[in-house]
């Protein structure tokens, strides 16, 4: 379910305001995803997480059948204080909150 904090939080990592029509954000979009797609940074694997966030939060604001499904937001919103993906108890953290699906 997509809700207002949803929404903000998508705004704010596209880094537009709450008053942005869909040009804006789709700009916005494209100019991150371009700067942040895995193609162009192969170097850097912390980019494959950033750019799925990214993309996540332009689909939710789109109103994406496929919004949400790398479920980052969801869980960014769910523990504000969410260890880093690089860290150990980040898969403690994940089975926590989502052990239910397996």
């Amino acid at each position: 379910m997509i809700t207002v904090e949803l929404i903000k939080k998508a705004k704010s990592i596209l880094g537009v305001t709450d008053e942005a029509d869909m040009n804006m954000i789709r700009n916005a979009y494209r100019k991150l995803a371009k700067q942040y797609h895995p193609d162009r940074n192969q170097d850097d694997k912390s980019i494959e997480e950033k750019f799925k966030l990214i993309t996540e939060a332009y689909e939710i604001l789109c109103g994406d059948k496929n919004a949400g499904r790398y479920g980052i937001l969801k869980a960014d919103t769910d523990n504000v204080n969410k260890p880093s993906y690089d860290d150990k108890s980040y898969w403690e953290w994940w089975l926590e909150h989502f052990k239910d699906i397996l």
